[in-house]
């Protein structure tokens, strides 16, 4: 490969190259939740409505080929988001990323160290410890996997970790007066998760305005995870009569995947009714297109407060969502629509261009990455590779990716070809799929003969990947190729 540089490769160089220390990029990390790679309209390849992130795609660095590793919970955002913020391998994290051990140094950490202020506000899946040392300030913060949307439990940062049960409630106020304490300390009654989260974001961006001070902003938003609810002006976006049902879409999964009991398959009927599928897409269309109109205020946010041009943006999902694909509800798989998820970085600079980029690379990889934008070092601790020599005219980061889920599944992906394999009590069953020619993983070659040598070559480097991340998982015990 050519050791010449892009357009934005040359431009990200000419950035970092200037920076000073008083001049560090601010950087705005948005991350959405079951965000699937696709489900942006600029690539077009499902009808949802998103003009903001259309707009902000067309200023930023479009990495089409980002994937999460997988997962070893079934709430899948829980190891995601914790390989995110550490830039750790799955099977590195401790207690499935449920805390974070100080040993790992997360992207707030290090930026503060560095002189930024860190601020989260929405979704925080892991421990309250690992949060206050992630961040020095937040607001409106939740503490946990999933709620409604309405009334969600809410905390600001406290730095001597005073969170836990704070709500004061009389559930029973007709006959009694006792006091009962639930999670929280404050809810915002009838209003959206989305706007909640959006608004602490604005108000922060706001303060910053003249400080001569970089914050790292985190915003984590609960959509467009279940339970689907939104705000009616973005339901009626979106016809249920209109939409297509997948190319992929099953009425069952056509074999025992290990997970095909757990809540998130249970949200629609098996088999799966055309109608039912349809339904959840559209509320799934109308929830990212809410999300979508919020980042546009947080953009709108940072030009009003002269922001705009020296922040790195980053809009990313935690994992996909199947929604009929396979005849699958969840994310509890490693198909692409599971593991595939949007990431666009918008650089700090005056004139940011687009250019999009189908090198593979994990999530993971956006820590170390931020460091070299940044001019940071990235410590020691972290797995991931930073992607920023690829984006300048260098050889791609990675030549595989690897994937599991829980105890019964793994994948390794060359980007052309992908090889599952499943053991489910004692039973074996294989995949193999060209994504060139079969993107939607619709048609199983691993019959095949002509197969045998490329299935060879990929257990090989599935094997090498299984060492090089520490995967010691029971899949493994009595497995052999």
């Amino acid at each position: 490969m050519k050791q010449t540089l892009s357009l934005i490769g040359m431009a990200l160089l000419a950035a970092s190259g200037s920076l000073e220390a008083g001049e560090r990029p601010n950087i705005i990390l948005i991350l959405a939740d079951d965000m699937r790679g696709s489900a942006l309209h600029f690539l077009g390849k499902e009808p949802v409505q998103t003009p903001n992130l259309d707009r902000l795609a067309a200023e930023s660095i479009q990495l089409t080929n980002v994937h999460i590793m997988g997962g070893t919970s079934g709430a899948v955002s829980m190891p995601s988001r914790a390989m995110l913020m550490t830039g750790k391998y799955l099977y590195n994290l401790e207690r499935q990323g449920a805390d974070i051990p100080a040993a790992h140094t997360t992207i707030g950490e290090a930026l503060q160290q560095a002189g930024y202020n860190a601020f989260h506000t929405g979704k925080w899946h892991s421990s309250y410890k690992a949060l206050n040392r992630c961040f020095n300030d937040g607001k409106a913060i939740f503490f946990g996997g999933m709620w409604g949307h309405w009334n969600v439990p809410l905390y600001d940062y406290h730095a001597e970790l005073n969170y836990g049960k704070r709500r004061p409630v009389i559930p029973n106020q007709a006959s009694s007066n006792k006091v009962e304490y639930k999670n929280g300390e404050y809810i915002y009654s009838g209003k959206h998760s989305v706007d909640i989260f959006t608004h602490e974001a604005v108000e922060y961006i706001r303060q910053q305005k003249g400080s001569e001070q970089p914050f790292f902003l985190s915003i984590a938003y609960m959509s467009p995870h279940d339970p689907r609810s939104m705000p009616d002006e973005y339901l009626r976006l979106y016809e249920q009569t209109t939409i297509a049902l997948p190319p992929n879409f099953k009425e069952r999964h056509p074999f025992d995947n290990g997970e095909l009991e757990i809540r998130d398959e249970k949200l629609a009927a098996i088999p799966r009714q055309p109608e039912e599928i349809k339904r959840h897409i559209k509320e799934y269309y109308a929830m990212v297109s809410h999300v979508d109109r919020r980042v546009g205020d947080i953009i709108q946010a940072l030009k009003d407060n002269g922001l705009y041009e020296n922040s790195i943006i980053v809009f990313a999902g935690d994992n996909g969502l199947a929604l009929g694909q396979h005849g699958l509800m969840g994310k509890q798989n490693v198909y692409e629509h599971s593991v595939n998820v949007p990431l666009l970085i918008k650089q700090a600079t005056a004139h940011p261009s687009a250019e999009k980029r189908a090198d593979l690379c994990y999530l993971i990889d956006l820590f170390p990455t931020l460091c070299d934008m940044a001019q940071l070092p990235i410590p020691a601790s972290v797995d991931g590779v930073s992607l920023l020599p690829a984006l300048q005219g260098g050889k791609p980061a990675r030549d595989y990716l690897y994937y599991s889920y829980m105890d019964c599944q793994r994948a390794i992906s060359d980007g052309t070809w992908k090889l599952i394999e499943y053991h489910v009590d004692g039973k074996r069953t294989t995949q193999l799929f060209n994504l060139q020619e079969d993107p939607y993983e619709t048609t199983d070659l691993s019959a095949e003969k002509q197969y045998r040598k490329k299935i060879k070559e990929l257990h090989e480097q599935m094997l090498e990947k299984r060492t090089e991340t520490h995967d010691t998982s029971p899949f493994w015990n009595n497995f052999r190729f």
